[in-house]
């Protein structure tokens, strides 16, 4: 018999208060915004305590990594995703994003071309043009729902110049766990033309299938070890977006010294309250994130099955991660965001965002009761069509 939930995932809290930017995104405050990758969860107690303890001390100056932060959380990776990492790989940079912008500016000289899979989280596209480097788009097959490499593509795009690969597994927008085999063949094509892969992989805590395995590309072997730059963080995990913290991983130390190089002047400090958050998710966080797993892939169930009822509309997956990829390429829809918000009332994040149109991304990291209105509304939107 299933055990009851400790964690309440069905309460919903208002947010509006806050200046939260995923609910005040829209000025109809009729829309339900369920678009940027930010959930609805109340993060777990034992975070929240650590936190109120530092911020009842008072005083929050310049901060230091916390001495238990980095054993935490390579205690962490190990356990779920049984890949061992050393203290000295591990530099802490407030955001992921921030970790994009260096890994360009470390691993591209000017001139220099990153390969980019499309579509994709914009912050990908945006750091080789921050930092006045190259960039070359490849796209990703969408096989049956599951986006996928072309590796032939991949093949075709390459050039003397390109020097990196950016990698997003699990994958956002689509929720693609790519298998060890899928990133095997990259590796392959990686290491023979001498590229190095930023590897995001800040969702690979939420893989939803229980057949599935998350596979760090820097765990594939030594060579992928010493030619990669591994992206993680609690941020998405435990629900913590917003606060600037995440792990770049790098275990070459001639990259990860002219990584820490890059970082000086531009990158500013890990506030001391981050620094608290993310050492208590690590510490303690497991059952909570175990719990959230569970109420995540109820939700995608409900959400891909009734979606999928919808003429012209499609959702498969996400494999990880709370965010659902709805293929409207058969909707005969001329702008399927703007239904959406405009006549379904509910506030995906346009396809156009993240490099196609044809789609939107629905947020499904919220309580269940919040889905069901949404689909309630899409389902009717639809029923009305003309």
């Amino acid at each position: 018999m299933k055990l009851p939930m400790k964690y309440n995932f069905d309460k919903v809290i208002s947010r509006r208060e806050t200046h939260s930017t995923k609910w005040l995104k829209f000025d109809d405050t009729d829309v339900l915004p369920m678009w940027i990758a930010d959930m609805d969860f109340k993060c777990p107690l034992e975070i929240i305590k650590h936190i109120q303890k530092r911020i009842d001390q008072g005083i929050f100056g310049y901060t230091d990594e916390p001495n238990n932060l980095s054993t935490a959380f390579i205690r962490h990776v190990e356990k779920t995703l049984n890949w061992r990492i050393e203290k000295d790989w591990i530099v802490w940079v407030p955001g992921g994003v921030v970790g994009l912008n260096v890994s360009c500016k470390t691993l591209l000289a000017p001139g220099e071309i990153a390969v980019v899979p499309s579509p994709i989280y914009p912050p990908f596209t945006e750091a080789p043009e921050n930092m006045e480097r190259g960039l070359v788009k490849t796209y990703l097959k969408d096989v049956n729902g599951r986006l996928e490499f072309d590796f032939d593509e991949i093949k075709n795009l390459l050039s003397e110049d390109t020097k990196m690969f950016f990698l997003c597994n699990p994958q956002n927008p689509g929720g693609t766990v790519f298998s060890r085999e899928e990133l095997q063949e990259l590796a392959n094509i990686c290491l023979e033309k001498e590229i190095i892969v930023c590897s995001d992989e800040i969702h690979a805590d939420l893989v939803l299938e229980d057949n599935l395995q998350h596979t760090p590309y820097s765990s594939l072997s030594k060579s992928s070890e010493e030619n990669s730059i591994t992206l993680m963080g609690p941020c998405k995990t435990f629900n913590l977006a917003g606060f600037p913290i995440a792990a770049a991983i790098v275990p070459n130390k001639e990259i990860r010294d002219d990584f820490l190089r890059n970082t000086k002047g531009i990158v500013s400090h890990i506030d001391s309250v981050a620094y608290v958050a993310a050492e208590a998710a690590y510490s303690f966080g497991a059952e909570w994130l175990s719990e959230l797993k569970e109420y995540l892939k109820v939700n995608r169930h409900l959400l891909a099955n009734e979606i999928n009822k919808i003429e012209g509309l499609s959702l498969k997956g996400p494999e990880a991660g709370f965010l659902g990829w709805i293929d409207c390429r058969e909707s005969e829809l001329d702008n399927p965001v703007e239904f959406f918000i405009e006549e379904a009332k509910v506030g995906v994040h346009d396809g156009a965002f993240f490099g196609n149109k044809n789609y939107v991304r629905i947020n499904f990291g919220c309580p269940k009761s919040l889905v069901e209105e949404s689909i309630y509304r899409i389902k009717k939107a639809f029923s009305q069509r003309n």
